[in-house]
């Protein structure tokens, strides 16, 4: 009885240890977050919460705009800052970006999310996820050259003039502006954090290497950092490491040859293909050989979305089989991120597999720009059709300048990637002429012809990588870089640091996709969530 006893007061004393532990763990991580609650009932002060245009008010170069809400019922103030076209010669002229802020308290962490697109006052605007646990002040800023930043916006964009000052360097330095001065005012004494995921991601990673002082801690999502025009890796990474070790992978690229090789299956896709844009009469002109070309590259891109947005789980078990009919090979080649759970349940209802529940707004995601198909600026030649714009969106124009920011960016220092066509041409199992033609369509070399930029030729994407390589012995700056198993841009991931590296490290969630959502179990495993978070708690207490 006395050994029962004795072995039960131990039990309970080592689990009040633990339980001891625990809250002083909390404790540290509440120190770090200062107050990282919006409601003043929960504030430790006691103080009200002041919205975001009392805070902002009084501050050069700020014109706040208005006070509203997120998703989440969190306050958001919408402000534009005043930047320099050049911060290099203030004689250039200045233009406003647009910048959203949701504020907590002087103290609390700050989070800057590095908006690499557009900043838009979209209904189901939130915080990042990291920003949500980490808790605290909130700041977003739209790149410039976007919707409402936009730099000289009566200035003709085909022109080299109009994108001089889209680089690295500009963009980072509007960041350095806007922090530096929330810093300035006395209102924003905390630790900050920048974050950002895809193109967002690779500006955080520049701004680390621009301004390695200016954060704590640099949090990158989903970054490919590409090195050249024509970067190799992140086609392979689709075709070889998604979905690795599945059937339904194995299927995705049976399929591919099928579609090259099957001629009754082509004349299907074909008319299919032909039936969705009845008015379009060039795509009416060109014979099955010549479609073939459209849908071989759609397939290859809808596969490439797929794996980067929806995880594999939703769709793995409607991938084509050999005997698949050519109705099921055009559903399964055109589910794409938007209107996603219409499509795809109506490809399980055809599979009769039980359909599967929205958990994801994926519509309310921005997308990176390669997505869009538009191909007028080249011209088919040897019997190649000539690319339309198939899926041209209502407001055209805009739309086509607000995709041109990405990539003539791209084509002058962010590089670019090709898609693999190796399951096709091993075997020999399209032309030559289908080839380029594949790949023409894909590169961004048709950015530099036609805007005039020049590529560095990989000199800043190597740059940074060296200053990434060379931070573990220097210690300028702490970074996580934070990628996805089944997400293709993963194939342009920094290389892995060491693992006792004080400064970088890199982490690969496992089936994970091109997301930041690291609180949406379905893409972030509890465990993935808290080695991510605790990681960046760890240097904040630093």
């Amino acid at each position: 009885m006395k050994r029962v006893i004795y072995t039960r007061w131990m039990t309970f004393t080592v689990a009040l240890l633990l339980w001891s532990a625990f809250f002083a763990g909390c404790s540290s991580d509440d120190e770090v977050r200062h107050i990282g609650r919006t409601d003043s009932a929960d504030r430790t002060d006691g103080a009200p919460v002041p919205n975001g245009s009392e805070v902002l008010a009084g501050m050069k170069g700020v014109t706040v705009i208005k006070d509203t809400t997120d998703a989440d019922n969190r306050s958001i103030t919408w402000f534009y800052f005043d930047q320099p076209v050049d911060h290099n010669d203030p004689s250039a002229g200045t233009f406003r970006q647009y910048c959203a802020l949701h504020y907590v308290h002087p103290d609390s962490v700050t989070v800057l999310h590095t908006e690499g697109y557009s900043t838009t006052e979209r209904k189901l605007f939130q915080q990042r996820d990291l920003s949500k646990n980490l808790g605290g002040n909130f700041l977003e800023v739209e790149h410039r050259y976007y919707r409402k930043s936009r730099i000289n916006p009566d200035a003709d964009y085909n022109k080299a003039e109009y994108w001089k000052y889209n680089t690295a360097g500009q963009s980072t330095a509007d960041l350095h502006a806007v922090v530096t001065a929330l810093k300035a005012s006395g209102r924003f004494r905390g630790k900050w954090v920048s974050t950002g995921i895809s193109k967002n991601g690779i500006l955080t990673g520049l701004y680390a290497y621009y301004y390695p002082n200016d954060m704590d801690v640099y949090v990158p999502f989903c970054a490919p950092f590409c090195n050249g025009s024509e970067t190799p890796g992140i086609g392979r990474w689709l075709t070889q490491e998604c979905g690795k070790g599945t059937v339904a992978r194995d299927r995705i690229w049976a399929t591919l040859k099928r579609m090259a090789t099957d001629a009754d299956l082509q004349e299907d896709l074909a008319a299919r293909y032909k039936a969705e844009f009845p008015k379009n009469m060039r795509i009416q002109g060109y014979n099955t050989k010549q479609i073939m070309y459209f849908i071989l590259y759609r397939y290859m891109s809808r596969v490439f979305s797929k794996f980067c947005y929806v995880p594999f789980s939703s769709w793995q078990d409607v991938v084509p089989s050999p005997t698949s009919s050519g109705e099921l090979v055009s559903l399964f080649t055109n589910i794409y991120v938007k209107n996603y759970y219409s499509q795809i349940n109506n490809l399980r209802k055809l599979w009769n597999l039980e359909e599967v529940t929205e958990e994801n707004d994926y519509e309310s995601e921005t997308y990176d720009d390669y997505d869009y198909e538009d191909y007028d600026d080249w011209d088919g030649e040897d019997g190649e059709p000539a690319p339309v714009c198939a899926d041209a969106p209502e407001d055209e124009e805009l739309e086509k300048l607000l995709k041109t920011v990405y990539f003539v960016h791209a084509a002058r220092e962010l590089g670019y990637f090709l898609y693999d066509w190796s399951p096709l041409t091993e075997e020999s199992l399209i032309t030559d002429g289908m080839f380029r033609w594949l790949k023409n369509n894909q590169t961004i070399h048709r950015y530099n012809r036609i805007y005039g930029v020049t590529y560095d030729g990989g000199v800043l994407m190597n740059n940074f990588l060296n200053f990434v390589a060379e931070n573990r012995n220097r210690e300028r700056c702490r970074m996580l870089f934070v990628y996805g198993a089944n997400d293709p841009w993963t194939g342009a991931a920094i290389p892995d640091p060491a693992a006792d590296d004080p400064c970088v490290k890199k982490y690969i969630v496992p089936g994970g996709i091109h997301s930041d959502r690291i609180n949406d179990k379905e893409e972030y495993s509890r465990d993935d969530r808290e080695r991510i978070v605790s990681t960046v708690r760890s240097w904040l207490r630093e």
